[in-house]
């Protein structure tokens, strides 16, 4: 059985997988996997545009046929969808409407199916967007012939194909004849189309056509929109499937000539300053295009986007252009006139610049004439001259003039000679010269120019070519580039820039400098970049960032093994001057092959080859007398004697065989477990005879796993079998690899497998202390060491560090020790610890929003080493045997006031979701975690509660087990604290486990720093405009430099499925707080709150940089009747005698679905009428009172307080989980609909309010004097008084259990 699928996690959280089943790739029975079990479709109103859905979703093109009654055969288990309706526009399968996942009228009879392929393709042309039309006709491709063949056809083709829209429709055979067949009809699309297939045909006359009339097409990704022929508008280009607008602030008449021509559209009709087509409603492009305004295409066109500045949606690119009247006017050749002015439509007199490496603005002059480039003679060259090359390439003003062909000699004609400009002319032909072409110069003298536009990039390092300080060219001047927000993609497009390598790193352990200027800062490329100047950043600043962020670069040249079994064995050929070549054996030795396995990420050596082991190699010997010591980071660190300079053949090239020499075994990864070393091809065991801490320090820096934490003897990771390494390791921590180390032989018999050693390395440690307990707390990411901010570092964050690197407590309060400022990056992630994780790495933590970050605010800390001598200080007859609770419970910890604050209690926030910041509160005692009861519960305890986690202030208090109910011991009751404790082990409350309360009454929080993230939008799930909870304040989030990576982290952090995009065609909208901007996520965080951004702030960006996400697990939203819908609307009373009765029933992931009665009472009731305007509530009914419902039983065990304004307010088990039965459906009588109000009219409000009052006091005094006369009936011995008593547990004639008033 063939079968293709798709798979994806969508529709909160479910997994959703799509398959063709019992055909091939692209044909099939459709199958849909929903809660864990494939089904089928049923085919009642399958047609083709459900098909075309189902092939555009599993990559197979369009449709050739939609099948129906099992065409593919019947498939089995449960049949999933039926009444499938979709438009043709939905990106996946789950976007179409349908009955319900589940409901169904079907038979697998009626199996829907599909045979799938691209119906229409470009042939012949320069890439899939252009070429001759052909479409899928019974499964061969036919030519489609140009009669009456239209624009409106050409762009839906176009835009089926991913391809933008149609510039051109090509009559006759301009891409080739074809051969075979020529399909028979007319299209006659409308552009509202999503697929050629939709459009409406009729047949052409026979005879009409032949291969002579094939039609050909030419898409493009810009086009002009707004305008009233598609030969004006404003200017917009499609980025990623996504149009957004282009900013005029450097679009010019030369550009808007190549957009016209690009087009088929003629050339520019007026001056594009003089054009306005409205601001439009994408994002706004600052791409700058430095066309010479003959090229044929705008991507012919050199093209900047770094420093753009940011962009008005006023300020935005248009263009009439002529259409198909090209009327030109030529340049006046006459060089006697001097009124010479450039007319609109000629291409003589254009300029380009030529040789200036990737930058559009320095180069040899060139000027277009007779349709043929030439350059200009320097005779009489000057600035004047060069100034008016510079405003007419819109390259600002001239730097530099460069004579004597600075930039190469030119070819073909010397068109001007003995210019002669003022400087103030706007175009090189209002200059006087010599007649076009008379000249007495050579090549020789071509004139050329640095304009002041003009961009270059280098590494500078008076040690390394490709390795050093990166620094730009902008405005004249050098000047740094910031290393905040790059990544590795950036660093790639770097070196590709450069030439030097497709990868590199961004080193932050170099001592910084300080030029004066920083030129750029946060430079964010995707990494397919063709160079630097296409990556979006900051804008141009000469003070971009600080002296310590400054980017050094390293480049990793091309180095690769050829020629053996592995990737990590063969001959050794360096990428130098653009060619491969080998290396000499002359000096070739293991600390030599070392760095070549390192560099390449084949870990430690096996063995180093001479004399060609693995074959000789061809071209260049590039280096000889290779000398390393083992401890460099690339190869080229190695000294030799000089790039090509040996004395060898060929027959004598190295070779290596690369092996990681050490590895860790039988942990929870790579960088804990059983040390085993590499011996003769197997892994041998070590022993724990002698073995140090400086030893485990140079294995976890060999594995790239930080710094040792803990030597564990023993058999910890377990014994291991085989060989026992049978010698001692004595390393000094200054080697760079195990096998450098000095060894000697253990003595025989000494070890066993009983004592083979283990290693836990980590990713923390401690510098500039005097031992490893203590210093500057650093943090290794991706390979790099990075100094901690300790903007929210505190005593559980520090406590746990100690506790992870193996060192007992920290000693003393964080913001009392300082141990310098370092020279490494500074990282502002926010750790949330609670104080009784194992692992830093356990803890919360958020970087989203986190401010900047000086070098004099370091986290650092000094641990106790050992907790048991740091105790004797306190109490010298002391032995610990348990911890924390020897601290929470000891009566003495006042003697030892180090302690107090440290451990007793600790904090943690449950069931907020990923926020820290918010959730049930749980304090820790007697070695377990419990719970705190909610009365007395106020903001006064929940401030001490944020205070002390580090979570700002307490926003809202949440009572009734609001974060769920949590389990175990309740601890704490009737707290009673002020607000300004620091610590809630302060606050007066009932004795430890004193409490009158159930799990119903957990008290929780949310504080200020509690963060929230939702997509916003009255259609959808998954999709709308994105906010953040922050400050407790919903606000927008900015889509500047928000990429694929950071929408994929995006949906992941909603459950929305892995991917989406940002859609910028939304309207946009404008909230009143816009809290952050800038995120730059790599695409593996685990949420959003681990992705670096700007600092919060208020006003982050302008209202039309609000970010609208749209996730791959889009849905149409949740609601019963219609798209838009409330809580009252997912809520129904059915079985009742009234609107206002009956069984309770929810709507819920699609469907209706009953509530349990457990812990069912008049408060979950009350909350049902009021929610439904029905009332308060007369009774709450259990035991099916109105008829067993049917469907799921959405929830059980639901806790109202009764002043919560929707159930979904109300604590209760998670959605569908239960233990109950539909004879358990819970039901309400309410009191009925609240009265509308009156109209005024013949009663005034004071008047009305003056009879309620009335008559409250007639019933007052009433009921007082019914009190008054029962108690001198009491008094004189009479009968009782009659009452209101609570009545719960009857049962009536159906059997059905309620509960209610009664009289008495």
């Amino acid at each position: 059985m063939l079968i293709s699928f798709l798979s994806f996690s969508a529709l909160g959280g479910a997994d959703l997988e799509l398959r063709l089943v019992n055909g091939n790739k692209c044909e099939g029975r459709v199958e849909v996997l929903y809660q864990g079990e494939w089904g089928t479709v049923c085919s009642i109103g399958w047609d083709e545009k459900d098909a075309a859905v189902v092939c555009k979703q599993l990559g197979c093109g369009s449709l050739v046929k939609a099948h129906q009654n099992a065409h593919f055969g019947a498939g089995s288990g449960p049949i999933w969808l039926s009444d499938v309706a979709c438009s043709g526009q939905e990106s996946t399968f789950w976007d179409c409407g349908h009955r319900g996942w589940g409901y169904h009228s079907c038979s697998q009879r009626w199996d829907a199916g599909v045979t799938c392929l691209g119906f229409v393709q470009l042939v012949g042309g320069d890439g899939p967007c252009s070429g001759r039309v052909e479409v899928n006709s019974g499964g061969e491709w036919a030519t489609v012939c140009n009669w009456k063949f239209t624009h409106s056809t050409a762009n839906v083709i176009c835009a089926e194909l991913g391809c933008g829209v149609a510039v051109s429709v090509l009559n006759g055979t301009h891409f080739g004849r074809g051969n075979g067949q020529i399909w028979a009809k007319e299209f006659q699309c409308k552009e509202d189309e999503s697929h050629l297939q939709f459009c409406p045909t009729v047949p052409i006359p026979q005879g009409v056509c032949s291969h002579n009339m094939d039609v050909g097409v030419i898409c493009s990704h810009f086009q002009l929109v707004n305008g009233s022929s598609r030969c004006e508008g404003r200017v917009e280009i499609q980025v990623s499937g996504v149009w957004g607008t282009l900013c005029d602030s450097h679009w010019d008449l030369s550009d808007a000539n190549v957009l016209c021509r690009h087009l088929n559209c003629g050339l520019a009709m007026k001056p594009p300053e003089e054009v306005y087509f409205g601001e439009g409603s994408v994002q706004i492009l600052a791409d700058t295009f430095y066309c010479s305004g003959t090229e044929s295409h705008l991507w012919d066109c050199p093209v900047t986007v770094l420093g753009a500045s940011s962009c008005s949606r006023r300020k935005v690119a248009s263009v009439i252009c002529s259409g198909n009247q090209i009327q030109v006017s030529p340049f006046n050749d006459s060089q006697s006139d001097q009124a010479k002015v450039p007319v609109l439509f000629s291409e003589n007199g254009q300029l380009r610049l030529v040789n200036g490496g990737r930058d559009p603005c320095s180069g040899r002059v060139e000027i277009y004439y007779n349709d043929t480039w030439g350059t200009i003679c320097d005779d009489s060259w000057d600035m004047s001259d060069a100034h008016v090359v510079c405003r007419q390439l819109g390259c600002g003003v001239a730097l530099k003039v460069m004579d004597s062909s600075h930039f190469g000699k030119g070819s073909g004609s010397i068109w001007l000679d003995e210019l002669s400009c003022f400087g103030n002319e706007s175009y090189l032909g209002e200059c006087p010269s010599l007649h076009w072409g008379q000249h007495d110069c050579s090549h020789k003298e071509d004139a050329g120019v640095i304009c002041s536009e003009s961009l270059d990039l280098r590494l500078v390092s008076d040690d390394y070519d490709c390795a050093g300080w990166l620094e730009v060219f902008h405005n004249g001047t050098w000047g740094s580039v910031c290393s905040n927000l790059m990544d590795i993609n950036t660093v790639s497009v770097i070196c590709r820039h450069l030439s030097c390598g497709n990868k590199g790193y961004l080193d932050l352990h170099s001592n910084h400098r300080n030029l004066p200027i920083k030129w750029v800062d946060k430079i964010n490329c995707q990494g397919q970049e063709p160079s630097l100047w296409h990556c979006p950043s900051q804008p141009w600043n000469q003070a971009s960032c600080f002296e310590d962020q400054e980017a050094y670069i390293t480049c990793e040249d091309k180095l690769q093994l050829r020629g053996g079994e592995t990737p990590c064995s063969g001959r050794v050929e360096i990428w130098h001057d653009g060619s491969w070549g080998t290396v000499c054996d002359d000096s070739w030795d293991l600390k030599d092959a070392a760095v070549v396995c390192k560099q390449l990420g084949c870990g430690s050596l096996v063995k180093a080859h001479q004399n060609a082991h693995f074959g000789a190699g061809s071209g260049p010997i590039w280096l000889s007398d290779v000398a390393c010591s083992g401890q460099e980071s690339t190869f080229w660190d190695c000294g030799h004697r000089g790039w090509g300079q040996h004395s060898c053949p060929h027959r004598w090239d190295v070779g290596v065989t690369c092996l990681r020499f050490v590895q860790l075994v039988g942990g929870d990864g790579p960088c804990s477990g059983r040390v085993e070393v590499n011996s003769g091809g197997e892994w041998a065991t070590v022993c724990n005879w002698k073995f140090t801490h400086s030893t485990a320090n140079v294995i976890c820096a060999e594995l790239g796993c930080g710094v040792a934490v803990s030597v564990l003897n023993g058999t910890h990771f377990g014994r291991g079998n085989g060989q026992i390494w049978a010698k001692e390791f004595q390393c000094k921590e200054d080697e760079s690899h195990l096998q450098f180390c000095p060894t000697v032989p253990i003595p025989q018999g000494v070890c066993s497998h009983n004592m083979d050693v283990g290693v836990i390395c980590s990713h923390f440690q401690l510098v500039n202390g005097s031992s490893r307990c203590e210093g500057r707390v650093e943090i290794q990411v991706s390979g790099v060491w990075g100094t901690l901010c300790d903007s929210h570092w505190d005593l559980s964050d520090a406590n746990v560090l100690c506790r992870h690197l193996n060192c007992g407590l920290a000693m003393k309060p964080p913001e009392e020790v300082y141990f310098g400022e370092g020279s490494v990056q500074i990282l502002a992630d926010t750790f949330y610890c609670s104080g009784t994780e194992s692992h830093l790495w356990d803890c919360p933590v958020t970087v989203l929003g986190a401010s900047s970050c000086s070098r004099r605010k370091v986290a650092s800390v000094i641990c106790s080493e050992n907790i048991q001598a740091l105790l004797s200080t306190c109490f010298p007859n002391l032995v610990l045997t348990s911890y924390p609770s020897f601290f929470i419970s000891s009566p003495f910890c006042s003697f030892c006031p180090l302690f107090f604050p440290n451990i007793f209690p600790l904090l943690r926030l449950v069931n907020g979701g990923r926020d820290p910041c918010s959730g049930r509160v749980e304090i820790y005692y007697n070695d377990t975690w419990g719970t705190i009861c909610d009365d007395s519960w106020d903001m006064s305890d929940a401030h001490v509660v944020c205070r002390q986690l580090g979570c700002g202030v307490a926003l809202k208090v949440m009572d009734s087990s609001h974060f769920g109910k949590g389990s175990g011991s309740i601890w704490l009751d009737e707290l009673s604290c002020f607000g300004n404790e620091s610590y809630l082990g302060e606050c007066p409350s009932l004795h430890w486990g004193q409490h009158d309360c159930s799990h119903k009454e957990d008290a929780g929080v949310i504080c200020s720093e509690s963060l929230d993230l939702r997509l916003v939008s009255d259609d959808y799930d998954c999709a709308g405009w994105l906010e953040v909870f922050h400050n407790g304040t919903w606000g927008s989030v900015c889509s500047n430099l928000m990429d694929i990576n950071t929408v994929s982290v995006i949906c992941r952090h909603l459950s929305c499925g892995n991917k989406g995009y940002l859609d910028f065609h939304s309207n946009h909208r404008n909230l009143p707080i816009k809290w952050v901007d800038k995120i730059n996520c790599q695409g593996q965080e685990p949420s959003l709150w681990h992705c670096p951004s700007q600092p919060w702030n208020q006003a982050s960006c302008f209202e039309d940089q609000e970010a609208y996400i749209t996730c791959e697990g889009r849905k149409d939203s949740d609601c019963p009747t219609s798209r838009q819908c409330t809580d009252k609307d997912k809520l129904q009373l059915r079985g009742g005698e009234t609107p206002c009765s009956g069984r309770v029933e929810i709507w819920h992931d699609g469907s209706w679905g009953t509530v349990c009665d457990d812990s069912w009472d008049l408060a979950e009731a009350n909350v049902v009428c009021q929610q439904l305007g029905c009332g308060s509530a007369l009774a709450s009914l259990e035991g099916a009172a109105f008829g067993s419902g049917n469907g799921t039983i959405w929830l059980d065990e639901v806790q109202c307080r009764g002043k919560e304004t929707s159930l979904w307010d109300c604590p209760a088990e998670p959605w569908g989980q239960n233990d109950c039965k539909h004879d358990e459906d819970a039901g309400v009588v309410c009191s009925g609909e609240f009265p509308p109000p009156l109209n005024p009219g013949l009663f005034s409000l004071p008047w009305i309010l003056s009879l309620i009052l009335g008559v409250l006091l007639f019933l007052l005094l009433f009921l007082l004097g019914i009190q008054l006369h029962k108690k001198k009936v009491q008094q004189q011995g009479g009968q009782n008084g009659k009452g209101c008593i609570w009545v719960k547990g009857g049962k009536g004639r159906d059997g059905a259990v309620g509960s209610g008033y009664a009289v008495s």
